[in-house]
């Protein structure tokens, strides 16, 4: 069987070499029977599957007996030299139209990404960030390089990532992570800068860790609002009221007056979520205004310059260790615990609770919390069929 091969040659863009080879298959047509015809094999070694041009029209004949065929044979083989050029025109400095047109790193590109988020939600911004930290970390822990070109993130380092991910951290972490390095991905599919994009192979998902749901009782939540914080009476007051309302410390920390207007004389919680983008709309129970401060304009801020960081964190374990709960607390806590407060001491349905944390559907709370549901099943049962 006759093989050619062309000589390596780079792209002036990729640092990937494109081999060409070709393989003589023989025809299947009976007027040239005897005879083969190339089909070249594309393999442009940038991770992407290798693809075939068959050349029916290029004829060679291993027993050229005729000058007929011998005259095929000598025209074939003339004309392989010149597909062989006419590829490597057709993918020279990767201009082919399936092929990246630029060479950008990965660092780069998950730099451009994080711009690209502006727009979005806080929340979202800094979930971009993270994840861009996540992977420079997970390069560091495993040898590959941050600043490799963008063509050689593989399944390979894909695969490694999930695995490296779920070790790391816990519940929804992970994923949320892992999905944004395929959204990352997808765009520098659509901008050209890569051919070939690992998670259209459908990698495995990251399988979440589930933590232990942390939360405070009703009792330990009267404790730590008895224990004096004189310092920090801000961060004290934002926190119970988030344990009383449930919103998210984003939301919290840029809740204005607006957001709770009085309406008929009555109070009212008025907040469109940044997170989640949906509206929570209730009244405010009296035990809620105890924790407000003195109203002021309606762009005000409500909890003026709060922020929530790894130091008021800190400050947070300390309160409660002074109130005697040793449990490991964090803002996200007050969230917990106003659904555990909803869920499981007062059996309020799912779905009023989904509407009252600002869930999109009822289907999230479920899954978040639905173990805390205290709902009495017998007597679901009687109520429905009698007893």
């Amino acid at each position: 069987m006759y093989k050619w091969c062309t000589n390596i040659f780079l792209y002036p863009k990729l640092v990937y070499m494109a081999l060409i080879t070709y393989t003589l298959i023989p025809s299947s047509n009976k007027k040239n029977k005897g005879a083969k015809y190339p089909r070249f094999r594309i393999n442009l070694q940038n991770g992407s599957k290798p693809f075939f041009k068959p050349f029916k029209d290029v004829l060679i004949y291993k027993r050229a007996d005729t000058p007929e065929k011998k005259k095929i044979t000598s025209n074939g083989k003339r004309m392989l030299q010149e597909i062989k050029n006419a590829l490597k025109d057709q993918y020279k400095g990767s201009q082919y139209s399936q092929i990246s047109t630029e060479s950008i790193s990965l660092k780069k590109h998950l730099e451009e990404i994080k711009n690209l988020k502006k727009e979005k939600a806080e929340s979202t911004q800094k979930g971009y960030a993270q994840m861009a930290l996540a992977v420079e970390t997970f390069c560091m822990d495993k040898g590959f390089n941050f600043n490799m070109d963008l063509n050689s993130v593989n399944i390979e380092f894909v695969d490694k990532f999930r695995v490296w991910l779920v070790d790391k951290y816990n519940g929804a972490t992970p994923l949320k992570y892992f999905v944004a390095l395929g959204t990352a991905l997808n765009i520098a599919k659509r901008y050209g800068r890569i051919y070939n994009n690992p998670y259209d192979m459908k990698p495995e998902m990251p399988s979440a860790k589930k933590g232990k749901m942390i939360y405070l009782t009703p009792e330990e939540v009267q404790k730590m609002k008895y224990t004096p914080f004189p310092k920090y009476q801000q961060l004290k007051n934002a926190f119970l009221f988030m344990c009383h309302t449930g919103i998210r410390q984003g939301d919290c920390c840029k809740m204005t007056w607006s957001d709770i207007p009085i309406i008929d004389g009555v109070t009212k919680m008025l907040l469109k979520t940044e997170k989640a983008d949906t509206d929570i709309f209730f009244k405010l129970p009296k035990r809620c205004m105890e924790f407000l401060p003195e109203r002021r304009g309606d762009s005000d801020k409500v909890f003026t310059n709060l922020r929530f960081d790894s130091d008021t964190n800190d400050k947070l374990r300390m309160w409660a260790y002074k109130s005697g709960i040793k449990k490991h607390i964090v803002p996200h806590t007050a969230r917990h615990t106003f659904a555990f407060y909803m869920l499981s001491e007062n059996n309020i349905p799912l779905y009023t609770v989904s509407k009252l944390l600002g869930h999109k559907n009822a289907r999230t709370t479920e899954e978040s919390y639905g173990h805390l549901s205290n709902e009495n099943i017998e007597q679901a049962m009687a109520k429905a069929f009698g007893n």
